[in-house]
């Protein structure tokens, strides 16, 4: 099976060598999904017009604790979580080449 997930790449890519392949698919699907990251941060961003740390700040001062605010911070504080790692990923793939 990984023969053909292999060739696939190649051929969805047209690239012949499957590091360069592969390279273009994981970059991808990275890039697609620290996309979705960004805009979910965003999101929370334009919501209460602060960033998270803020937000946190005043959470249980300004901003009653509430089980939406407490869900909203700790999905907004998964999301740059969860960015940072993908960043993180997409460096390293760099490191094997940008090709």
């Amino acid at each position: 099976m990984a023969q053909e997930m292999v060739k696939l790449a190649q051929e969805i890519t047209m690239k012949e060598a499957p590091e360069d392949a592969l390279s273009i698919v994981l970059r991808t699907s990275l890039e697609q999904k620290m996309a979705k990251s960004r805009e979910k941060i965003r999101e929370f961003e334009e919501r209460y017009g602060v960033d998270v740390e803020t937000f946190y700040d005043k959470l249980g001062t300004k901003i009653p604790l509430s089980l939406e605010y407490e869900g909203d911070y700790l999905e907004w504080d998964f999301e740059l979580a969860k960015l940072k790692s993908l960043e993180e990923k997409y460096k390293e793939l760099k490191l094997y080449g940008n090709k």
